[in-house]
């Protein structure tokens, strides 16, 4: 069999195989970065609860909080920006992930407080890391 009549991906195998190897680490690398990660799921929202008195007004704070035992993490959405704390109190990262993408950070103080200004509205998620544990929230729309 001449060498030349072999199809081009025979001949490249070595090289495809050395890609195709580089894509497999990138894969798994990416399955396990969530190990260690707590899911913490919205365990309040004052947007649902009922204020029978009074109608809410479309620019008051919307409060929220994801909890995943050790750690919750309490927001307070309203029109210009995004307010937290990290509870336990202490320092920490804060990533915001939106729908399309875009990422924002954020550093906690040591009293576990953070401010997120111009944040898009639409589905959004939390990353924290703290020295207590890391966890990711639930998707919620602000």
């Amino acid at each position: 069999m001449n060498d030349g009549n072999l199809p081009i991906t025979w001949r490249d195998a070595p090289a495809l195989a050395g890609a195709l190897a580089q894509y497999g680490d990138g894969a798994c690398a990416w399955r396990t970065a969530g190990q260690g990660l707590l899911r913490a799921c919205l365990s309040f929202d004052s947007s649902l609860q009922r204020a029978p008195e009074r109608r809410s007004d479309p620019d008051d704070a919307r409060v929220l909080v994801f909890t995943a035992p050790p750690l919750s993490v309490e927001l307070e959405a309203m029109p210009d920006r995004v307010v937290g704390q990290i509870v336990p109190p202490g320092p920490g990262e804060i990533w915001v992930e939106a729908a399309n993408g875009v990422t924002f950070h954020a550093d906690a103080d040591d009293a576990g407080f953070f401010d997120l200004p111009g944040l898009p509205r639409g589905p959004v998620r939390l990353r924290c890391d703290t020295p207590t544990g890391r966890l990711v929230t639930d998707w919620v729309r602000l």
